[in-house]
């Protein structure tokens, strides 16, 4: 689905199979966000090719954290040669703590090799300039990814429509996750794409789900 200009979710609706949102960052950009599990990437692909993308000019997988329903499905394309990126401190955690928690999900660890190693600042790709965040607490580093121009943020599992992501797993720390929703909050986003759950859009919709999120769960 198209959100904006250049801008497309692809929004997961299984009921009984876990799975995350993916999106993509058109031209000149050409990059898919979180692929997913790498038994959908065909489900995926099909629905991008259904909005008009040539698939042929996918650049870059980029990951925002290292779970397995977010990253697995980028073997599907670093086996084509197409580089694939990550927070270096996030790889750095998936190689150390990857193995076992593939395992504790009864899964099967896959071999990627990142060529792009992320880190916060500014990542430039042409003429254009994204921004990326290191947002830990979901994982040790998360990361998001703005599209300033658009006032795009791509968040992986850091904040959901009136949720956020867990902090139970290894390398969850809930008060560091506070800490980055707080500081995300005061990017100026008009569309907010989360890792699960539906899009936020419009800049009151956004804040007002930021606000929310940070008030009614006190617990967090």
């Amino acid at each position: 689905m198209k959100v904006t200009d250049e801008v497309y979710s692809y929004i997961w609706k299984g009921v009984f199979e876990n799975n995350c949102n993916s999106f993509y960052f058109g031209e000149p950009l050409n990059i898919l966000f979180d692929p997913g599990l790498k038994n959908y990437t065909d489900t995926l692909l099909k629905q991008m090719e259904d909005d008009g993308i040539d698939i042929e000019k996918i650049s870059f997988v980029l990951n925002t954290h290292s779970h397995p329903d977010h990253f697995e499905g980028t073997v599907n394309f670093t086996k084509y040669d197409i580089p694939a990126g990550m927070h270096k401190d996030e790889i750095k955690f998936l190689n150390e703590q990857g193995p076992l928690f593939f395992q504790m999900m009864g899964m099967q660890f896959p071999e990627i090799k990142f060529d792009i190693e992320l880190e916060e600042g500014y990542l430039k790709i042409g003429d254009i300039e994204l921004e990326v965040y290191k947002t830990p607490g979901h994982s040790p580093a998360s990361v998001c990814i703005y599209w300033r121009e658009k006032k795009t943020l791509i968040c992986g599992d850091l904040i959901f429509s009136n949720s956020f992501g867990r902090v139970d797993f290894p390398g969850g720390n809930a008060a560091q996750l506070k800490e980055s929703i707080r500081r995300i909050s005061e990017l100026d986003i008009e569309f907010l794409l989360p890792g699960h759950m539906e899009i936020v859009a419009g800049k009151e919709n956004v804040q007002k789900n930021f606000k929310q999120v940070m008030e009614y769960f006190p617990h967090f």
